[in-house]
C-alpha cells in the first residue's frame, strides 16, 4: 500500500511540475487581461491588486504584459520558521488573457523550499474577482530516503480586496 501511495505522489508532482513548465513555455504568447475601473461593472478580471486568501495570506501582485510579479506572504508554515523570518517571498508568474484569464506564480522561500500555484481568476456575480488556485509546496529533502514527505499540495481561494 505504501508502494502505491508513494508512486501516486510521485506521478502527480512530476505531472504538476511539466504543467508548470508547459505553462512557462507558453507565456510569451499570450497578453494580459484589461484592466477595469472602480466606477464601471466589472466585465474582466485584473490580477494586478491586493488579494487575501481564507487562511490570511495575502498576495500583492502586478501584471505588465502576460508577466507577473509582486509579493506573497504566508500566514502559515509546514514547520515554525520555514517561509523565513517575514514569511514573505517575491513571486514571478505569468497571466493569459480573456476576460476570466489562467494565472500562474512561483515563489522561492528564504530557507530553500518553493511554492507554485496554478488556478484562474473568475469573476463572481456579484461582481467580487477570486482566484481559485491549486498549488504545491516542494520543502528541501536531506536525501532521498527523507523525499517521501516533501511535496504538498492543496487549494486556495484568493480574495480581491
Amino acid at each position: 500500500m505504501t508502494h502505491c501511495v508513494q508512486q501516486f505522489w510521485t506521478r502527480m508532482s512530476s505531472l504538476m511540475w511539466h504543467l508548470l513548465f508547459v505553462t512557462l513555455i507558453t507565456s510569451r504568447m499570450v497578453s494580459a487581461n484589461e484592466s477595469s475601473t472602480p466606477d464601471m461593472e466589472v466585465s474582466s478580471c485584473n490580477i494586478t491588486g491586493f488579494w487575501r486568501n481564507e487562511l490570511g495570506s495575502t498576495l500583492r501582485v502586478k501584471a505588465e504584459g502576460s508577466e507577473v510579479r509582486g509579493v506573497y506572504q504566508t500566514a502559515v508554515e509546514s514547520t515554525r520558521g520555514a517561509a523565513g523570518l517575514h514569511r514573505t517571498a517575491r513571486i514571478i508568474g505569468i497571466v493569459g488573457n480573456g476576460t476570466q484569464p489562467a494565472v500562474s506564480f512561483s515563489v522561492l522561500w528564504e530557507k530553500g523550499s518553493c511554492s507554485a500555484w496554478v488556478g484562474q481568476c473568475f469573476i463572481l456575480h456579484d461582481g467580487a474577482q477570486v482566484l481559485k488556485m491549486f498549488w504545491m509546496l516542494r520543502s528541501v529533502a536531506d536525501n532521498l530516503t527523507g523525499d517521501w514527505g516533501s511535496t504538498r499540495l492543496g487549494e486556495d481561494l484568493f480574495f480581491k480586496t
